[in-house]
């Protein structure tokens, strides 16, 4: 069957480079020796930068996170071809008039699902899985996938009891038609195969999108129960992980289109293409409602870490001005390891490891992480405010009669506020974006949104605007609503009233 499959695939590549050129164009580059001394695009954790070095061992590999920013920086002339498998290259091609496919593949083999080697699951979802591929599950869905009829391409809804439980998968949803984000969520032809074998095995499933370089680490520290996204079966992969075989399949290369001149200046004007863009980034599926909602997450996340960073720090301040040599150590440490710590490195390790045999959201860890880097500097910053509040202010208050606490919290507090303030509402601000990494533990933010449209769409220009305006105003109501809380604390700037005058 395998090998069936893998002339079937080929033949698919003859057909798609012999078929008549609809802009009269030809591939920019048509054979390995051409590109000496060429940039080639790789995604960051795939093995074939070794099989490309031993087609041409004089080209320079640059590697990228998501098969749309490589397309993108195809496009835009920063590397001159890319390695995809030959499903996403293809379909690219099909839908792009600037790309065509390179004419041969240069690795076939399968591709399946990864489950890690003590995996209670794998045994049966590898049993169903080959019972898919050999009564024609697997060619089915794989030509409704790839075929040209967009109404057949839909989502099976799960109406199994699910009797067995519930499956937590990782999903590399930015590689169409295998497997991509839609309207209804995960969706292509691994997505569709995978509930096909649940189905079977009476268990729901629940997809979740990773990028392709977190897959295997979601993997390995039982995130999910088993992760796919065209992994291809290596020797070295087999040595970690057992795989259950979906389909076969062939890398290749993607590279521009030469056009001509004359034909490429028909194109649609600049105003329709930028109607189409706007269309596709934010009608088509309803893609502005996954913008609204990544918005929703980066501001739940926001506001849950500056509630209660504000709250940590204050809480690291008042146990510093307790004197007690212990405990200004264990603060001293803790502000110290989060400042010299990169904050994305630090969710990670929070995620991947402190929580990675826990079954816990990543909006939860995010803000667990951003309360903790939040706290460490808005009590650094407010500790120095209030060493640097005049001693004799303190002294007078403890002449008057106050205790220790309360100079603390009625004059000192009160006096260091005005200097802390200004400095934490910049925190404050910088924290809004800082948020913009928790894409790496597979929280769809504003981020992630914008990235998964741009998956879809291949065009950078209205998801990269669009988030930088809504970051931009986002920073600014920030900024607005932390300087009238400012203000408050500034006598200068409070409404001065003596008592028994009237203001004319």
């Amino acid at each position: 069957m395998m090998r069936l499959l893998r002339s079937l695939l080929i033949a698919m590549m003859v057909i798609a480079i012999a078929a008549p050129a609809t802009c009269l164009a030809d591939p920019e580059f048509t054979s390995w020796e051409e590109l000496t001394n060429k940039r080639v695009g790789i995604l960051t954790g795939t093995p074939f930068d070794k099989n490309v070095l031993a087609q041409n061992p004089d080209v320079e590999i640059l590697y990228y996170t998501t098969t749309p920013d490589m397309i993108m920086a195809l496009k835009s002339h920063k590397i001159d071809v890319c390695v995809a498998n030959v499903a996403v290259a293809t379909f690219n091609a099909s839908k792009d008039g600037e790309l065509e496919v390179f004419p041969t593949p240069f690795y076939v083999t399968d591709i399946g699902l990864a489950f890690s080697k003590d995996s209670t699951l794998y045994e049966s979802w590898d049993k169903t899985m080959k019972g898919l591929v050999d009564d024609g599950t697997s060619d089915r869905l794989w030509d409704k996938w790839t075929g040209a009829d967009e109404t057949a391409k839909t989502m099976p809804k799960q109406t199994w009891p699910g009797t067995n439980g519930t499956v937590s998968v990782a999903s590399v949803a930015t590689q169409e038609p295998v497997c991509y984000l839609g309207e209804e969520g995960v969706r292509g032809f691994e997505p569709d195969i995978i509930l096909a074998a649940a189905e079977k095995l009476d268990v729901h499933v629940k997809f979740m999108p990773v990028e392709f370089n977190d897959l295997l680490a979601s993997i390995e520290t039982h995130k999910v129960d088993f992760g796919h996204g065209s992994l291809f079966i290596t020797d070295e992969r087999k040595q970690s992980y057992n795989f259950a075989v979906t389909h076969a399949n062939g890398m290749t290369l993607l590279v521009r289109e030469v056009r001509d001149a004359a034909v490429a200046n028909e194109d649609s004007s600049f105003l329709d293409r930028l109607i189409k863009s706007f269309n596709k980034t934010f009608i088509v599926e309803g893609r502005w409602k996954l913008i609204l909602s990544g918005l929703g997450v980066t501001c739940l996340i926001f506001a849950s870490s500056a509630i209660l960073g504000t709250a940590l720090g204050f809480a690291t301040t008042v146990l510093r001005n307790g004197n007690n040599k212990i405990a200004m150590t264990m603060v001293g440490a803790f502000e110290g390891l989060m400042g010299r710590l990169p904050i994305v490195v630090v969710l990670m390790v929070f995620y991947y490891v402190i929580f990675g045999s826990i079954d816990i959201a990543g909006t939860i860890v995010a803000s667990i992480v951003f309360t903790l880097s939040f706290g460490a500097s808005a009590g650094s910053i407010m500790w120095n405010a209030v060493k640097a509040v005049d001693a004799g202010q303190r002294e007078a208050s403890l002449a008057l009669g106050f205790t220790e606490q309360e100079t603390f919290h009625q004059v000192v507090l009160p006096t260091a506020a005005r200097r802390f303030l200004p400095t934490l509402s910049g925190q404050l601000v910088s924290l809004v974006k800082e948020t913009s990494i928790v894409g790496y533990i597979s929280v769809i933010d504003l981020t992630r949104a914008t990235d998964l449209i741009r998956s879809r769409t291949m065009e950078a220009f209205f998801p990269l605007i669009s988030s930088a305006v809504i970051y931009f105003a986002l920073c600014c109501a920030v900024a607005a609503i932390v300087s009238q809380v400012t203000n408050r604390f500034d006598l200068e700037q409070r409404p001065r009233k003596i008592e028994g005058v009237n203001e004319q």
